[in-house]
């Protein structure tokens, strides 16, 4: 997951061993040729569509702070960069269903997936914020199951549109003056549910990899009820090896019961790796990155995102109290029971609750030798906890860069991780491990 300038650690902007021409796109193609290198299978590339705003419906927290959100380059003009440099990895790019039509979203996966080879997945958003509204012409964000309702149909009409054409629609035969079959082209089906959203034909061919992949990262009760029905990969917010356990048996579960069979869904959890040569070097360099962190500004930026006014946080009250008493705020359901779990778990005051949100945004943080994080993958992965990972990183491009440089082939060594590509498409790759 590509998220720059700030991504998961608040301080990334500001460490010095950060990059920060990250509206260059050489930031991109850097980094795309890295992933490629450690024989990654996609860069993926979140998006939202306002700034975060705190309490009042300010914006000002969040731009003084850097804080995540200030900054969005729209992510399939990025995952374009990437796909000029790189020949093999995957692309995932955001596009909210709520916002954007779906024949808009259509094409432009389809043409990215294209230009790149069969290489493109969709991030699913149903977008979470009024802010995000407001921007788009909307007084409010509609209620979560309207957004998912709605959701459901526009997958289902893009599902539609990139099958309007057929494999073999396009002929290109000069001497019988065909470019392509009609026969072999129609529009969309007419839903059964309320007037259609597209007529189509979209105007390009299918895709070279089928269609593009679906990746989804819904957390809620209808979120993973939505995942189940669509989504092929699955991204998981999750605090620990329990908590991924029971998502990713739970979506397996949902996705038989749906009649889909249950190794169609890749359940991917977010991990945040701090690698050193030695397990004291990786808590060495943990408790640097931590010593960036300031008390003030990461209660500030707690309280930002809970819709809290930060002038009355008390450091030493209770993490759970807070949470509870901001409901609601972050616009996501999943994301906040976590936050709820974590810190009755723990018993987090507000101090250590903000701490950690800046550090990872609660996510797993495996420190320690290429061989210890090795170690902590693994264990997930057998114990079926994981069926692959979304890596995070703290400092752009120096923590992916060790990652790859490091874990990934003591992974090679252990027979646990790829050497080379053997498929040209993401779907291919997909499909050879089970998709």
């Amino acid at each position: 997951m590509v998220q720059a300038p700030t991504s998961q650690y608040a301080e990334n902007w500001r460490h010095p061993l950060a990059r920060t021409d990250w509206l260059d796109a050489g930031f991109y193609t850097d980094l795309a040729r890295t992933l490629e290198r450690g024989c990654f299978d996609m860069m993926f590339l979140p998006d939202a569509l306002a700034v975060p705003e705190d309490h009042a419906g300010d914006y000002a927290t969040t731009v003084r702070t850097g804080g995540k959100g200030a900054i969005y380059l729209d992510p399939v003009v990025v995952a374009s960069a990437a796909a000029a440099v790189t020949t093999h990895l995957g692309l995932g790019a955001t596009m909210s269903t709520t916002f954007v039509p779906p024949y808009a979203i259509a094409r432009t996966m389809l043409s990215l997936d294209h230009l790149s080879g069969g290489r493109t997945a969709w991030n699913i958003v149903t977008s979470t914020t009024d802010a995000e509204a407001r921007n788009l012409g909307l007084p409010a964000m509609p209620p979560k199951g309207e957004r998912y309702d709605h959701a459901d149909r526009v997958v289902r009409t893009v599902l539609d549109l990139w099958e309007t054409w057929a494999p073999d629609a396009l002929v290109l035969d000069a001497d019988a003056r065909l470019f392509a079959d009609p026969s072999r082209i129609r529009r969309v089906p007419v839903p059964s549910d309320g007037p259609p959203l597209s007529r189509g034909p979209i105007t390009l061919p299918s895709s070279p990899q089928g269609r593009p992949v679906l990746m989804q990262a819904g957390a809620s009760e209808r979120g993973r009820a939505f995942a189940a029905r669509w989504a092929e990969v699955v991204f998981v917010v999750a605090d620990g090896p329990e908590a991924m356990r029971e998502v990713r048996t739970d979506l397996r579960r949902r996705a038989a019961a749906l009649g889909r069979d249950p190794d169609a869904l890749r359940v991917l959890p977010a991990v945040q790796p701090v690698v050193g040569a030695t397990d004291a070097g990786a808590r060495d360099r943990l408790a640097e990155l931590e010593s960036f962190l300031d008390e003030a500004q990461i209660l500030t930026v707690l309280g930002r995102l809970l819709h809290a006014d930060p002038t009355g946080l008390d450091p030493d009250g209770s993490a759970v109290a807070l949470v509870e008493a901001h409901r609601g705020a972050t616009g996501s359901d999943g994301f906040e029971e976590m936050l709820l779990r974590a810190a009755r778990a723990e018993d987090l005051t507000v101090r250590e609750l903000a701490a950690r949100q800046a550090m990872s945004q609660l996510k797993p943080q495996p420190t320690g030798s290429p061989a210890t994080v090795a170690d902590y993958l693994c264990e997930l992965f057998e114990s079926g906890a994981a069926d692959g990972f979304v890596v995070m990183s703290a400092l752009y491009p120096s923590s992916l860069e060790e990652f790859v440089d490091a874990v990934v082939p003591e992974l090679q060594r252990r027979g646990r991780f790829r050497r080379a590509y053997e498929h040209r498409t993401l779907r291919g790759r997909l499909t050879a491990s089970g998709l």
